[in-house]
């Protein structure tokens, strides 16, 4: 059973060890992007304990692109963080040592703040101004070009790419991961920009396969196409994962958030891990999180338009069905809805009950699949259909 589905099986001690003495340690653009969020402490911890595996370090072509292109956008936000700070603390300041209307502040105290706020306001522009100043000079740049010379990836073609998309277009309809949750991503300029995560899979697999050596990604995505989670815990990747990655490249696949690999490399070492450090790698993780969920609700709910008409769903439902046979004559009930509707800005909660409604009166069919690792994908066909 274990060889017929080893992604159901979580790694042995022995091959956990194993798998960490042999592995190449892949990492994701996140992670580096997480630099300049990072205080000076804790950035130092994850340097250090990316360098001491720097010999077993790779860098995906597509992670590699993605960290050089963004990383100018999050010195810029990180600088528009200190300028949020320095606002709020001044109109603080101001409001209590406003002596005509509520609140009222007396006292040493209010002196003591009306003292301090000059001070605060003066370092926090000495830190956005160095921030700003790796626009220029930027040493975590340095740091990254230095850590992974020799170990970048190689760019995919342009035949491969447009392969990637046509499988890419397939996992979203299907929502076989990785990377479906991106199905709704603007292309901004860039055709491929939502197969991201499925052109990193990809490269993982090719190096993997080159060098017939297992491999540990390390990742700061949350999101449920890479990893497996049952009662709010995370389990491990994604068992379809492992899986394919086994099948495809006959070595053996695992994830490490950025804390958890911390704590793996202070383990092999037997060194002390810096709690201070994890405790802000998983706050800056769960506030990334946080802000990508709100991104992509905006995105989703930006221009949205309700359905008129029931007429209206059954005709986009039976217009993509027949553009897009499969099998069974269905589609991921939620693939069809939250990406095909909603990238047409077609309202998701009216959407749902459009086609609720239509398999009441018996013109579109909504059943549940199940999927190979025992999970199950609700679908959608016209009556009929298959």
């Amino acid at each position: 059973m274990k060889q017929a589905f080893p992604g159901h099986f979580r790694p042995t001690e022995d091959e956990f060890n194993s798998l960490w003495t042999r592995c190449l340690f892949a990492v994701d653009a996140n992670v580096l992007l997480h630099l300049y969020r990072y205080s000076p402490h804790t950035r130092q911890a994850l340097e250090q304990a990316l360098t001491s595996v720097k010999d077993r370090l790779f860098l995906p072509h597509q992670a590699a692109r993605e960290f050089l292109k963004n990383r100018l956008g999050v010195t810029a936000g990180q600088a528009g963080e200190y300028t949020k700070a320095i606002t709020t603390l001044s109109d603080i300041t101001r409001s209590l040592t406003n002596t005509k209307k509520h609140p009222f502040v007396f006292g040493r105290e209010l002196q003591d703040l009306s003292e301090l706020t000059p001070k605060l306001i003066n370092q926090l522009e000495d830190q956005k101004a160095a921030l700003l100043n790796r626009l220029n000079n930027d040493e975590v740049l340095e740091f990254v070009a230095s850590l992974f010379d020799g170990s970048t990836g190689t760019e995919f073609s342009e035949t491969e790419l447009k392969d990637i998309a046509t499988d890419g277009n397939h996992r979203f309809q299907h929502e076989i991961p990785p990377g479906y949750k991106d199905g709704k991503k603007d292309a901004s300029g860039d055709p491929y920009r939502k197969y991201g995560d499925l052109i990193i899979w990809r490269q993982l697999i090719a190096k993997a396969k080159a060098w017939t050596v297992p491999i540990i990604f390390i990742t700061d995505d949350r999101k449920e196409d890479w990893w497996l989670e049952q009662s709010g815990r995370t389990i491990g990747p994604r068992t379809e994962l492992r899986d394919e990655f086994i099948n495809e490249s006959s070595t053996d696949f695992w994830m490490y958030t950025v804390d958890k690999f911390m704590e793996q490399v202070a383990a092999a070492a037997n060194t002390p891990v810096s709690q201070e450090a994890i405790d802000e790698i998983i706050q800056i993780s769960e506030e990334s999180k946080s802000e990508q969920a709100t991104a992509q609700e905006e995105d989703t709910l930006k221009a949205m338009r309700p359905v008129q008409f029931e007429e209206e769903i059954l005709g986009q439902l039976s217009e993509f069905l027949e553009s897009h046979p499969s099998e069974d004559g269905a589609i991921g009930l939620r693939y069809f809805v939250v990406n095909y509707l909603g990238s047409q800005n077609y309202e998701i909660n009216h959407s749902y009950a459009r086609l609720n409604s239509l398999a009441k009166q018996g013109l579109v069919q909504i059943f549940q699949q199940e999927r190979s690792g025992g999970t199950t994908i609700a679908k959608v066909r016209v009556t009929g259909a298959g």
